[in-house]
């Protein structure tokens, strides 16, 4: 008898069912540890951020349910709204990691992560089951990105909101044990949900796409557990997941999905964590404006004239190129130019409303302009150079492929500590700090999720 041929939501579905801590190699658990420690650190900066006070003063109503930590907030709720805001929390200083290197766009660790945490402490879960919903999660993303690729942000839709939704139900079916048909109808339940508009970035609702992804994939898997149903075959065949969020350039995953728990994604390609708490776009030119500044030796008052080569797609997700708020100067690479060359770093102080108005930043970004050079837009990287051109009419450039922080230039262990500490020694002490950190690093010893999250329910003073 000919062995039956299995659908791709089926062979999602299985690897989701069927995966265990033990068939996760070492490699990719020790990655799973690192993209877990640093979404933490930017979940607890961005707890004081305005959009993060409005959403947890709105989850406080069902504060009655104490199932799981708010982030910073020194209050429980339910599982479902503490994912929420966490999963907001974690994406509003667009500090959260990205896939880089990728044909399409996308935060990886915020949709999923805040979804398992807050399921894995209301059920009192073990580190171990963290390591492997999230890994799953992470791979199952990825996955359905390659397929769809770049027709799914080119259309306005936002990534990170339509494929999280997927990644946080397959982590959360992960966590709840379900079965492969039961794990087939969370994931179509979750077609429906999968939601997010590019038309919102530069507002507080493009962080609610994230954590709306990680609610969702916790109410998900709870009713498919309970025998909710959705289509289950939502990646193939007419009106698909695929074809839909891609406007019909895609009709299922392409066999992308073959290769689950053969080669692991999180490893290789791998995670881009971010060096600096702006868009994956300005990255480069970052890097480029600290290398002139630095290694050249520019003198930012002399500067008559700066030049960023790039490609198209990166100003049109970077697109404030006179930014009027703090959120807008995240993604303005003229601002985040002029930063860099005055400052000789960029850091999460730079992004209030006050520093983009600044007299001295405005003078210095309104003399950036862009070129698109036919190189530059053959690349999914952001590959950008910076010619910077002085009053004398000398010229100096810089050009940067894979900025710091890509895999191809990573960010050490040490640095992404710093990065942890930096975003926390506001609310932790440097003993809790160091506390943290080792049992982050050192999850599978960890045998209840609430003596890790407990840590960050009160300040210390």
């Amino acid at each position: 008898m000919a062995k039956k041929q299995h659908s791709a939501t089926e062979r999602l579905a299985e690897f989701i069912s069927e995966t265990d801590y033990e068939h996760i190699p070492d490699d990719a658990r020790n990655e799973a540890k690192k993209a877990i420690l640093d979404w933490l650190g930017v979940t607890l900066a961005a707890s004081r951020e305005p959009v993060v006070n409005k959403v947890a003063d709105y989850s406080r109503r069902a504060a009655v349910v104490s199932e799981s930590s708010v982030i910073g907030k020194g209050f429980k709720t339910t599982a479902e709204l503490a994912a929420w805001v966490n999963g907001i929390a974690g994406h509003a200083l667009d500090y959260d990691d990205t896939f880089a290197g990728r044909d399409y766009n996308m935060h990886p660790t915020v949709p999923v992560l805040p979804a398992v945490l807050a399921l894995a402490e209301w059920l009192d879960l073990a580190g171990t089951d963290i390591i492997t919903a999230y890994v799953i999660g992470i791979e199952i993303e990825s996955r359905i990105g390659d397929a769809i690729g770049r027709d799914n942000s080119v259309h306005g839709w936002h990534p990170t909101a339509v494929l999280g939704t997927i990644g946080a139900t397959a982590a959360c079916a992960s966590i709840l044990k379900l079965t492969t048909d039961q794990a087939c109808m969370a994931l179509g339940i979750a077609g429906s949900l999968a939601s997010g508009l590019q038309k919102n970035i530069g507002t507080m609702t493009k962080p609610m796409h994230a954590g709306n992804a990680a609610k969702n994939g916790i109410i998900v898997s709870l009713l498919a557990k309970e025998g909710f149903t959705g289509n289950d075959n939502i990646f193939e065949e007419d009106y698909s997941f695929s074809n839909v969020l891609s406007a019909g350039h895609k009709d299922g995953l392409d066999g992308k999905e073959q290769d689950l728990g053969k080669n692991w994604h999180i490893v290789s390609p791998g995670m881009g964590y971010k060096a600096y708490p702006s868009c994956r776009s300005t990255h480069s030119s970052i890097d480029a404006s600290l290398y002139l500044r630095d290694t050249i030796g520019i003198d930012p008052s002399r500067i008559a004239k700066i030049v960023c080569r790039t490609s198209r797609r990166h100003t049109q997700l970077a697109r404030f190129h006179n930014p009027s708020s703090g959120y807008e100067g995240k993604f303005s690479i003229p601002y985040c130019i002029a930063t860099a060359l005055l400052k000789g770093k960029v850091v999460l102080d730079d992004f209030t409303d006050e520093k983009v108005a600044g007299i001295e930043a405005r003078s210095l970004l309104t003399k950036v302009e862009f070129e698109y050079p036919d190189a530059f837009q053959k690349t999914v990287r952001p590959d950008q150079e910076v010619l910077i051109i002085l009053d004398d009419g000398s010229e100096y450039s810089h050009r940067v492929a894979s900025p710091k922080g890509y895999p191809e230039n990573p960010m050490s262990d040490s640095e992404l500590s710093t990065k942890f500490e930096e975003c926390t020694n506001w609310f932790l002490s440097k003993k809790s700090i160091d506390r943290v950190v080792d049992l982050v690093m050192n999850l599978e010893l960890l045998e209840s999720t609430a003596k890790l999250m407990k840590n960050f329910m009160n300040r210390e003073i």
